[in-house]
């Protein structure tokens, strides 16, 4: 008997020491593989959440490149010589009324000497911009009033080439046998000390057949273009922190938004301004347009000095570098939250695997290998299976089974982005059901949720499948459509707003009729941002909803 007790009590020994030792073994494998695992995943989210922001930087430095690329068009000489030729029409225009004005008022009322004197005190005191003025000569070529060269005054300018305009002016006019016209010379231009092209507009004044002048240098409006570009830069932000610096590949900061006293400046072996110099070796360095640097820089608003990412590009025709970054401190916090999440589900892990190995040993290996395979592996592979299953029905509204409202916005996002790229159009229709409160208020808020289903179902069939569609409120909804014109998107909502009236819905054998009102807004302006446009589409709604319902109005 004892010698049996004796085996049974090593028999239930061994099985212990046996199912401890494999039980050890598997955790041990299990955590090794699962830490390997989890740390090949935060690796993966890392790059995944540093590509991005890589990602959205591009899109951003391409929208800031658009805006200056469009005022560089205004720089080229036929475009400046337009835009000479109509600044100065409008100051003539401007002085020209003020002349004809005072001449009706005083001309039977003063002397015609007195008269004249005070229209030459007149166009003597008119000015505009920072030099603009007017000069005053007759059709014999002679200079009668030059408000800063008055040593011309009463002399002939024929064949002068110091002073070309006058004689210029009044043989153009006389062989063209009109009032007014433009002439185009060289002339000495004192802020450069060169001798550059000038556009003049000549026009006569006929009660005392004066011929009035004005002009402008050509040279003088790239300056004032790149001033524009360099404010609407300065102007543009993102996102609550974000904006655009520029500087040249001499390492001078041109414009810093938010830093006013770094401009002027070079930064070279500058640790509290590395970015700079970083970007201009970089793309000296790859010899591409554009390039992607880290830096440690100091963050406002955690008043830290924090690893930043910034892309840079060159703006090749007024050698300008434009750049704007983003904190990774957003990334860090996210993998120490990850890093920290599978250290606490480790250490849960150990817990259940030690209990599980004390209740295994109190029942047979056969039971124990039962509660291995259901209580550990099958959990584990339900629990991959659901984050899988989580991750699809996240984004999807889970009434109407169209996009949910922050869905609905990032891949709205990215609508904008790549629309901004391609030089395409992109329509939105911002929607909202009428009078829905009522619906509800009467039949009930299930009969409310088959009136969303049945809007969400008749605008999905009216879409194509590459547009976008969302719940991005109670009774509201906004579809985007891509790369399409004013008449396909007015038929599309037209064929919206006709198959809503005619729709109808069955609840509680009553039919409950409804309508639709649309707000449209096409967007072809590609310095806009996507929550502008938004509104815009929106204001557009609130017309239709204004003025009657059941109909569609365009921004």
């Amino acid at each position: 008997m004892k010698n049996i007790e004796s085996l049974k009590i090593k028999i239930v020994i061994l099985l212990s020491v046996l199912i401890i030792a494999i039980t050890i073994i598997m955790t041990t494998l299990y955590i090794k593989n699962l830490n390997t695992l989890v740390d090949s995943n935060i690796e993966l989210f890392s790059t995944t959440l540093l590509s991005k922001e890589k990602e959205e930087l591009i899109n951003k430095i391409d929208l800031a490149s658009n805006v200056l690329r469009m005022y560089y068009q205004q720089t080229k000489p036929e475009y400046i010589e337009n835009v000479v030729k109509q600044t100065l029409i409008s100051h003539q225009q401007q002085l020209f009324s003020q002349l004809e004005s005072f001449y009706k008022l005083h001309k039977d009322n003063l002397p015609p000497k007195i008269l004249q004197e005070s229209l030459k005190f007149l166009v003597r005191d008119a000015r505009y911009g920072k030099n603009g003025y007017f000069w005053i000569n007759n059709m014999d070529y002679k200079m009668i009033m030059h408000p800063i060269k008055p040593q011309y005054e009463g002399k002939v300018f024929i064949q002068r080439a110091d002073v070309p305009f006058v004689e210029l002016g009044v043989d153009t006019l006389k062989k063209n046998h009109k009032q007014e016209a433009f002439i185009k010379y060289k002339f000495y231009n004192p802020a450069t000390n060169k001798y550059e092209f000038k556009v003049s507009l000549v026009k006569i004044f006929k009660p005392f057949n004066w011929v009035i002048g004005t002009g402008q240098y050509l040279s003088d409006i790239t300056p004032l273009v790149k001033q524009r570009a360099l404010a609407d830069i300065k102007a543009l932000r993102y996102g609550t922190n974000g904006y655009f610096w520029i500087n040249d590949t001499d390492y001078k900061m041109i414009m810093h938004p938010i830093r006013p006293e770094y401009n002027g400046k070079k930064f070279i072996n500058s640790k509290e301004v590395p970015f700079v110099e970083l970007g201009v070796k970089a793309l000296n360095s790859t010899k591409k347009d554009s390039a992607i640097i880290q830096y440690v820089f100091y963050n406002p608003a955690t008043k830290k000095s924090e690893r930043k990412l910034s892309i840079v590009k060159i703006f090749k025709p007024w050698n300008w570098i434009i750049g704007t970054g983003v904190y990774l401190n957003e990334i860090d916090n996210s993998i120490a939250q990850v890093t920290n999440l599978k250290d606490s589900e480790e250490e849960k892990f150990v817990y259940k695997i030690v209990f599980l190995a004390i209740f295994i040993i109190l029942l047979t290996i056969s039971v124990a290998y039962y509660l291995i395979s259901n209580f550990i592996i099958e959990p584990f592979e339900n629990l991959n299976n659901e984050k899988i299953h989580f991750q699809e029905i996240s984004q999807i509204d889970y009434l109407t089974n169209v996009l949910n409202r922050r869905a609905f916005f990032d891949e709205a996002e990215q609508y904008f982005a790549y629309a901004h790229r391609n030089n395409l159009t992109v329509a939105l229709l911002m929607m909202d059901i009428d009078h829905f409160k009522d619906v509800n208020d009467t039949y009930g808020h299930e009969a409310g949720d088959k009136v969303l289903k049945k809007v969400a179902s008749i605008v999905k069939s009216s879409i194509r499948k590459e547009d976008l569609f969302g719940r991005i409120g109670g009774e509201e909804f906004c579809v985007s459509l891509l790369n399409t014109d004013m008449a396909r998107v007015k038929n599309v909502a037209n064929k919206i707003v006709n198959a809503i009236r005619e729709s109808s819905v069955i609840y509680e054998d009553k039919e409950i009729k409804f309508t639709l009102s649309i707000g449209i807004y096409i967007v072809s302006d590609y310095s806009e941002e996507f929550r502008e446009a938004l509104n815009k589409s929106d204001n557009a709604l609130y017309k239709a909803k204004k003025e009657g319902r059941n109909k569609i109005e365009i921004y």
